[in-house]
């Protein structure tokens, strides 16, 4: 399947741009509005994403490529995905257009046909996706208003739509509706603090990143605790110093943090790890706010298990929302039996995470974050694990 994404100031431009390179049979899977770079960027166009049988397709001029365009981090959610190709022609104009809604607007359209749904009696539609398929997302837990959007936007696509392109079209709708995951820069990130909860294994991701920078990046790195809560918590980050034949320091105030940091200003990297905080404790998750502030250009990144339910993944967003967080990590991908509900949590709190851990063992099992990882998980056999 060719997917492309294609802007004009108008959504009839970009329509005729689809139509002018994958023709009439083309399956629109996303329409939305582009901004300029930056929190305050003014509308400038919109964008189209289109798809279709790579081995329908004909050679066509490669001026529309050129068109493609990177998809930001404000993603449209899978309702508006797969809407019929519009037919342009003179009696449409720019004011006859009917304009995007916004993700926070579908997100309210999809709850209340949800609602709707659950006080007739009725459980999400699941037609289009077949029985197999539509009991495989149940049972991974995907939200039911996710699986009646991808459910819908199947009876959209219609007879366009291979039976056999079905889980692949599945598979590209799930990565489309998250957050752009992202690549950490470490060109710019030298000073890291590693957040998060209790339990969730953010020393032994802190022992994996730094394996990775001295081994085989080959920077000069540093190890820093905050951690004089748990018992044997520095005894295992000293463990792994050891390993590494790296410095390791303990810093029991944002002061003692600041002293460090100016001491190792010539090391490429310092990782910091702290002691986890229940996102109940408000007043230690406030704590850390000091040691943020112990030195200039300090990247905090946090740090949430994949076998969070719903209500605790929100509490965790919520409280450590308070610190200037950069950068995500979700842990124990290996162990979550629910892969559709750790989707939910990430789609709904739009997290752009960097990295995903799939196990215990130091350095190896740590990847870079990808939507379409994420997608291919939740539609793995319940029995797969992922390597």
């Amino acid at each position: 399947m060719i997917v492309r994404s294609y802007t004009g100031r108008t959504v009839p431009e970009a329509l005729a741009k689809v139509r002018n390179d994958l023709g009439d049979q083309a399956l629109i899977i996303e329409t939305r509005s582009v901004k300029e770079p930056g929190l305050l960027g003014r509308k400038c166009g919109y964008e189209v994403v289109a798809a279709r049988d790579d081995s329908e397709v004909t050679p066509r001029k490669r001026t529309a490529i050129t068109e493609v365009a990177e998809f930001s981090q404000e993603r449209a959610p899978v309702a508006t995905q797969a809407t019929a190709l519009a037919r342009s022609d003179s009696a449409n104009s720019a004011a006859s257009t009917p304009v995007p809604r916004t993700a926070i607007e579908d997100e309210l359209l999809a709850i209340r046909k949800q609602l709707a749904r659950l006080a007739a009696g009725k459980v999400a539609p699941t037609a289009h996706l077949g029985e197999e398929l539509a009991s495989h997302l149940d049972e991974v837990e995907l939200p039911a208003e996710l699986i009646a959007e991808i459910d819908d936007a199947l009876a959209r696509a219609g007879e366009r739509l291979d039976a056999n392109r079905r889980r692949e079209f599945v598979a590209l709708l799930l990565a489309r509706g998250l957050a752009e995951h992202r690549a950490l820069d470490w060109s710019t990130c030298r000073r890291l603090l590693m957040v998060g909860p209790t339990g969730v294994g953010k020393t032994t991701t802190i022992a994996k990143l730094a394996s990775d920078l001295v081994l085989t990046q080959r920077k000069r790195v540093a190890l820093v605790t905050i951690d004089t809560y748990r018992v044997g918590a520095t005894d295992q980050l000293r463990a792994y110093a050891d390993l590494l034949d790296i410095p390791i320091e303990i810093a029991e105030t944002p002061a003692r943090l600041g002293e460090i940091l100016r001491r190792f200003e010539h090391l490429d990297h310092v990782l910091i790890d702290t002691a986890g905080r229940s996102p109940a404790d408000t007043a230690r998750v406030h704590e850390l706010k000091g040691f943020c502030r112990a030195a200039a250009n300090l990247d905090v990144m946090l740090a949430v298990a994949a076998t969070s339910g719903r209500a605790e993944f929100a509490a965790v967003v919520e409280r450590f929302s308070v610190l200037p967080i950069a950068h995500t990590v979700i842990t124990k991908l290996d162990e979550c039996a629910a892969p559709g509900r750790l989707y939910g949590c990430l789609r709904r709190h739009r997290l752009p995470v960097n990295f995903l851990t799939t196990g215990q063992e130091v350095p190896r099992d740590i990847v870079a974050a990808d939507p379409a990882l994420v997608a291919e998980r939740v539609l793995a056999p319940s029995a797969a694990v992922l390597c």
